[in-house]
């Protein structure tokens, strides 16, 4: 036996002493005075004495009795339901705590008869479980396991026709499962519950792979033992062993780089969880259908499928669509988007801190050379015929350009980036760019490292200047680096004969874990010891944009590697390698909020349209915790191609499902038990037990306790009138 609020029983305890002080001190305000007819009426009491302490006994001990009853029922003692007693006289009482998975692998189409998907069943399932329980005794909270998991009734009510209509409040999402963090919040509201009631947890999911094993076991098996002291643990499960879900998981270009004029490829993924499925792919890109090709036979091993040879016609941002030509019982993940930036005339600027007379002349003039080489007999009325249109400036003007509008900053031989620019270049990388640093003779050490470096534009502090003869540490049958792709088994494409006569030494930092892309060959110290081969060519990542570092010049000042022809194909390989940053912004998942850097702003202030309905919403304008200015929706509820406004122009905006839902292959009952740590766990199936829902282990007698208060109080009424008059003489 416990008690859900003791302190009543304590105080009802402690009050029993009231009807005893009243009866002492009633016995004390009487004076004895003696008087004739008093000896008659004494020895009438005489013979009366023992009835009358009889009765006033009686009577107090009611008293007594009444009052520690009225603390104990508001104490609400509660006991175990398996005597008989407890049966008859006790009314249910527990915390009811209902999680429920409305991650879009519940809207499966199961097809039950009242019942279209498995969130419909698990709606359905609640609402019986809240039926059946007992009002004014049992409570219900409400949780929902989408990620992130939230908290639709958080604090216990006993208002059970609230907690239903929450529960039709529960709508499919489009976003994967967090069971961790739905039982966190479980035992949350376990921990606030009164101590002496009953606690139930009820968990209504269609037990997939994706929510049971999606690299959270350890957090699973850690909750589970916590939640089985604090819960009776039941799982519904709603899956059915039958169900099976084809899905396109992926979609992306083939290379870093999508360009106008050139024959692009792309590639999908498509999976089938639970069997085989045949189906073909059905592929677009912006308003182009591309051929269909043959049906693919679906399963877990399927290879990646590629769409090649694709023209295409204008520039710009466009959307890839990779579509099922078959629809199945889960249809939010039959398609997938992608949004590219298709460059028909990529914009780079390039910055000299060295100019010279003529274009031929100055730090950056072989760059901008290999990246837009003149061609006047060019069609379109364009200067080059490259896909590359170079801005090239001295660093003086650097500061007046709007560094949004550009791909890619380079930057050869500066000698010193004053604080402002740096803190706006940095600001350009978080927010999707991408800055390329080439050394040269007038780069100052001190400056770079003050500057540069405390902002992550560097890959580590430039130590000294090293002079002599190297070369290029590269092996084409070797493991190339990704951006030294194109030179794969191309033994003469001059990357070895390559000589190097002086370059910036540098020192990896860990804080920016800079990938080597190329190493100079190791060299002799002078003590004749082998050297660490130095860093040549570096890669790292900034918020969403890319760092490169070339620790010799862009000229040939330093090198001869701009006079042979692969110095035109790896500015090219680096150039269009590093770029497709600016597209994380425009490819989100459901839940997640479109954030367009305030540099990016397309020309006033942008709106977001709803594809599914024609909505508009305002983006409002923020500042991240890095100190970035965005403007920033909502989070994303329903995947399709969003579209971004602003004046005349608009950007694509692609959100899609988490790819891991996909997997709905249901677990065993037994794979969910060791999932919690082999726990004391009920496993039920879609339907309520045949004893219903409310049946628990905790009973509730603060009301039958009550009607015995009633009954004792009537009773005591009764005595006191019945004691209080003297019998008439027969």
């Amino acid at each position: 036996m416990s008690f859900i609020t003791p302190f009543f029983a304590v105080v009802g305890l402690l009050a029993v002493a009231i009807p005893v002080a009243i009866h002492l001190l009633n016995r004390r305000r009487y004076r004895v005075r003696e008087w004739a007819a008093m000896q008659f009426l004494l020895a009438a009491m005489r013979r009366n004495r023992r009835r009358l302490q009889f009765e006033q006994w009686l009577l107090l001990a009611a008293r007594c009795l009444l009052v520690a009853l009225i603390g104990l029922a508001l104490a609400r003692p509660v006991g175990c339901s398996d005597g008989t007693l407890a049966r008859m006289a006790g009314e249910s009482a527990a915390v009811h705590v209902i999680v429920i998975d409305d991650s879009y692998s519940m809207a499966y189409e199961a097809q039950r008869p009242d019942a279209l998907t498995h969130l419909d069943q698990a709606k359905a399932l609640a609402r019986q479980l809240v039926t059946g329980l007992t009002s004014g005794s049992d409570s219900v909270a409400i949780v929902s396991a989408s990620t992130p998991a939230r908290g639709i009734i958080l604090e216990p009510t006993y208002d059970l026709p609230a907690a239903l209509a929450a529960i039709d409040r529960v709508a499919q999402r489009n976003v994967g499962t967090d069971l961790v963090g739905a039982f966190t919040l479980a035992e949350q509201i376990a921990g606030r519950a009164p101590a002496g009631a009953g606690k139930v947890l009820h968990v209504l999911s269609d037990a997939t792979t994706s929510a049971w094993r999606n690299g959270n076991e350890a957090a699973l098996a850690a909750a589970g033992p916590r939640l089985a002291a604090a819960f009776r643990v039941r799982h519904y499960n709603l899956s059915r062993h039958d169900q099976l879900n084809a899905a396109v998981i992926d979609v992306a270009p083939i290379g870093n780089l999508v360009r106008t004029r050139f024959a692009n490829d792309f590639r999908a993924v498509a999976r089938a969880y639970g069997g085989t499925s045949t189906s073909s792919l059905l592929w677009s890109v912006g308003d182009q259908t591309l051929p269909t090709g043959p049906a693919v036979l679906l399963n877990l091993q399927t290879e990646p499928i590629t769409q090649s040879n694709v023209q295409l016609r204008s520039g710009g941002p466009t959307v890839v669509t990779a579509r099922l030509g078959v629809e199945d019982r889960l249809k939010t993940d039959n398609a997938r988007y992608r949004t590219i930036d298709v460059a028909s005339e990529m914009k780079v600027l390039i910055v000299e801190g060295r100019r010279g007379m003529n274009p031929l002349e100055g730090s950056a003039a072989f760059l901008n050379l290999a990246l837009a080489p003149p061609a006047p007999d060019a069609q379109d009325g364009r200067q080059t015929a490259s896909y590359v249109k170079t801005d090239r400036i001295s660093d003086i003007e650097l500061g007046g350009r709007l560094l949004g509008e550009y791909r890619a900053v380079m930057l050869a031989d500066v000698a010193q980036v004053p604080a402002p620019l740096a803190e706006a270049l940095a600001s350009y990388v978080k927010s999707g760019g991408t800055v390329i640093w080439f050394m040269g003779e007038q780069v100052q050490r001190e400056s770079y490292n003050a500057t540069l470096l405390p902002r992550g534009l560097l890959p580590g502090p430039l130590t000294q200047r090293q002079t002599g003869d190297y070369t290029f540490a590269f092996n084409p049958a070797g493991n190339l680096h990704v951006l030294l792709a194109a030179f794969a088994n191309r033994p003469k494409s001059g990357l070895d004969t390559t000589r190097v006569f002086t370059y910036w030494q540098v020192s990896p930092d860990e804080k920016s874990r800079p990938e080597r892309v190329l190493d100079f060959s190791a060299t002799a110290t002078a003590g004749g010891e082998r050297r660490s081969p130095d860093p040549a060519v570096t890669l790292h990542r900034l918020g969403e944009g890319r760092v490169v570092f070339v620790a010799t010049s862009a000229d040939d000042e330093w090198t001869n590697f701009p006079v042979k022809p692969a110095y035109i194909a790896l500015v090219h390989e680096i150039l269009a390698g590093t770029v497709a940053g600016s597209e994380r912004w425009t490819n989100l998942l459901v839940g997640e909020r479109v954030e367009i850097p305030v540099a990016r702003q397309l020309g006033g202030t942008p709106r977001l349209i709803d594809p599914a309905n024609g909505s508009e919403q305002p983006l409002e304008q923020t500042v991240k915790a890095d100190g970035t200015a965005v403007y920033a929706s909502p989070p994303i509820e329903r995947p399709g191609v969003y579209r971004l406004q602003s004046g005349p122009l608009g950007v694509p905006v692609s959100v899609n499902v988490p790819a891991d839902e996909a997997d709905i292959r249901p677990l065993t009952d037994e794979a969910i038990r060791s999932a919690l740590g082999d726990i004391d766990l009920e496993l039920l199936g879609d339907a309520l037990p045949a004893a219903g829902g409310a049946d628990e282990d905790r009973r509730d007698f603060g009301w039958s306790v009550m009607t015995i208060v009633l009954c004792l109080l009537g009773l005591e009424c009764f005595m006191a009138m019945r004691f209080g008059h003297h019998r008439k003489a027969a």
